[in-house]
Parts: structure tokens; C-alpha cells; sequence
């Protein structure tokens, strides 16, 4: 009987210890409908492409974890976790194989300098792993700090995330920055990136002083990563294409280098003939800026046979041959008649991903 009454006197200690520390071992997530556990995972004998990933965390936060190895590594395996399951998808099954990041982090991965410091230094900090993740959870701390959730690519590979700092109110909400709110979906975002994909929010059109009409680009985790979950097929090509290689494997396609078709062929017809004469001016949007430039980029009077034929590099890269330019607005005038048409970046590299690899040919057509 004394036996029997130790043995339940330490179970329900134990249990009292379980639920006063949330914040060691497995993360106990709150149930706020606003913000629920995403459901998924992998189902089946799917490929895995898996990348690992070393994390670097600065002092303070690592502290604000009782200097704890075994609970930041708690946290850091739910979050990768819930990436997975975002590229996993809810409802259905967007990649070839599920994508899983497996992070790295011990007593060496503290940092105490700024998080610019880090960065510029990405690649040595990286070593061997081809993605270096910094988070940065108080920022302030150092002078010249990185403020934003950002990629940088072109070799360093380096993701920041630094934005959602302790005690910073977000949408009434105070957290830690390897808390379930945002850190996720940030990471999947930011991650989507190093898979090859541009960021697609920055091709929206808020101004547009040419015509008035504003454009929305294809619902993605690469365009508002808040609003939904799930994956262009835009990003499902370009992610695909990349499989289990990383950046200087040969066959990878990193984003600062898009494929486009040879040559984008625009044809203007008027009851399915070539219209002469049709005056083109094609209109740009910077990437990031979300505003067509009123002055156009390039302009033409059509020959007989009503075509004109561009360069997709010449008119979405910019100098270091990266995206520079995210949407086209083409304007095509014969008389008192113009038509418009928007013309997204990644419409061409759909085609291309398709196998339009020479020409890419768009026909607008003016009425009468």
C-alpha cells in the first residue's frame, strides 16, 4: 500500500512539472483559433529532399531560453516541422517529393554582434551547410542591425530573420521569435527562395498612372505567405526543377538567374489579321515598387506584319541579370482604339518551364 502511494504521489508530480514548463522539450502550442497548429505531414513512401540548415542566434534571445541548448533545438524541431508540412500542403500534394529542412544548432551558433555582422560574414559562418538561417530576436542591441525577414543569394544563401522581435507588439500579439506566430510561414517563404522562387508579391501594381488598372499576381506562400498556404504552380515548376540540388549543382536554377524563352513574340491583329501601323509602348514595373513607370521603356510603329519581336532579358533583368522588372504594361493604339495587356514575368518563365523554350508568342487583338 506505501508502495502504491509513492508510486501516485510521483506520477502526479510529474505531471504538475509537464505542464508548468511549456517551454522545455516538445513546444505546447496554443490553441487560438486565430492562429491554429497547421495540420499536413507526409503520407505514403514519398521521396524526401531534404536540406540542412545551420542556425545562428543571437545572445539575448538565447538567453531569454534559459541559455538552453535542448529548448531552443525543442522549438527550432516544431518549427522545421511546421515548414514541412506547409510545403506539404493541406488539401493537396504541390512538389515531387515532400521538402524537409533540418536545422543545426549548438553552443557555437550563439552570436554576440549585430546581425549585419552575420550577414556580411555568411559565408564562413555557413561552413559546410548550404543554408546559414539567422535569426535575430532583439534587435537594437547593436548598432547597424538587420531589421527584416529577407534571402540573400549569389553564394551567400542566408536567410535573416530578425523582424518579429521579444516584446514587440504584432496585430496585438507579443512573442518570441521562434514562437509558432509567423516564424513558420516565414521561414517556408523565405526558404522558397532558396528553392529558386522570386518573391511574387513584389509584381503587384498599386499605381499606375498609364491607365488606371492595377494588377494582382497568382495566389502563393511566395506572394502573401499570411493570407494562404498554398503554392503557385509558378513556384511548383521552378521548386521541382531544382529536385534535392543546391546552389552550384550543376542543373540548379537559382533565382538570380531566371530562364526565359529566346524571344517573346508580340503579334497585334484586328479580325485575325495582321494590323500595320498599330502603335506599341510597352510601360515597366520595378520590382518591389508596386508603380508602372508613366514613361515608356520601349515603343514602335508595326510593319505589315503587325509583330514585333523582344528580348525577355532585355526587358526583365537589370544589370546583374537578375529580375529586376516584375510586370510588362503593353499599350497598342490604331486610331481611336487602344487595348492593354499585363504581362507578368513569370508568364514567361511558365513557358519556358513548359518547354517554350524559343518562342514565347503573345496575340492581343484590337477591335474595330
Amino acid at each position: 500500500m506505501r508502495r502504491k502511494l509513492i508510486y501516485v504521489f510521483y506520477l502526479l508530480l510529474s505531471l504538475t512539472m509537464a505542464g508548468c514548463n511549456s517551454d522545455s522539450g516538445e513546444e505546447v502550442i496554443s490553441k487560438d483559433p486565430e492562429y491554429p497548429e497547421e495540420p499536413g505531414g507526409t503520407t505514403g513512401d514519398r521521396t524526401v529532399w531534404s536540406f540542412d540548415v545551420k542556425i545562428m542566434l543571437d545572445e539575448m534571445t538565447f538567453k531569454s531560453y534559459n541559455s538552453s541548448v535542448e529548448d531552443i533545438n525543442a522549438k527550432l524541431k516544431q518549427r522545421f516541422k511546421e515548414v514541412r508540412e506547409l510545403y506539404h500542403g493541406k488539401k493537396e500534394i504541390y512538389f515531387e517529393a515532400d521538402i524537409e529542412f533540418v536545422p543545426f544548432f549548438d553552443e557555437t551558433c550563439v552570436y554576440n554582434c549585430s546581425s549585419q555582422d552575420i550577414l556580411n560574414n555568411a559565408i564562413a559562418y555557413r561552413g559546410k551547410y548550404p543554408y546559414l538561417i539567422v535569426f535575430d530576436g532583439t534587435v537594437g542591441d547593436f548598432t547597424n542591425e538587420w531589421i527584416h525577414a529577407d534571402w540573400t543569394g549569389w553564394g551567400r544563401e542566408v536567410v535573416c530573420i530578425s523582424e518579429n522581435n521579444i516584446g514587440k507588439p504584432d496585430a496585438n500579439v507579443t512573442y518570441k521569435i521562434l514562437s509558432h506566430y509567423k516564424t513558420s510561414r516565414t521561414l517556408a517563404h523565405e526558404l522558397g527562395h532558396a528553392r529558386g522562387v522570386p518573391d511574387i508579391y513584389a509584381m503587384e501594381i498599386k499605381q499606375n498612372q498609364v491607365n488606371g488598372q492595377f494588377f494582382t499576381p497568382v495566389t502563393c506562400m511566395m506572394n502573401n505567405c499570411w493570407e494562404g498556404d498554398t503554392w503557385s504552380e509558378y513556384s511548383q515548376l521552378l521548386i521541382n526543377h531544382n529536385k534535392n540540388l543546391i546552389a552550384g549543382e550543376k542543373g540548379f536554377q537559382p533565382l538570380e538567374k531566371p530562364l526565359y524563352p529566346n524571344s517573346l513574340l508580340l503579334k497585334v491583329v484586328r479580325g485575325g489579321k495582321p494590323l500595320e501601323g498599330a502603335e506599341v509602348k510597352i510601360y515597366r514595373e520595378k520590382m518591389y515598387e508596386n508603380v508602372v513607370d508613366p514613361i515608356p521603356n520601349r515603343q514602335k510603329t508595326l510593319g505589315a506584319k503587325g509583330e514585333w519581336e523582344l528580348s525577355p532579358v532585355t526587358l526583365f533583368n537589370g544589370p546583374n541579370a537578375d529580375i529586376a522588372y516584375g510586370v510588362l504594361l503593353v499599350e497598342v493604339t490604331k486610331g481611336d482604339r487602344t487595348e492593354y495587356r499585363f504581362i507578368p514575368v513569370y508568364e514567361l518563365q511558365l513557358a519556358y518551364m513548359k518547354g517554350e523554350t524559343e518562342n514565347y508568342i503573345i496575340e492581343m487583338e484590337l477591335k474595330p
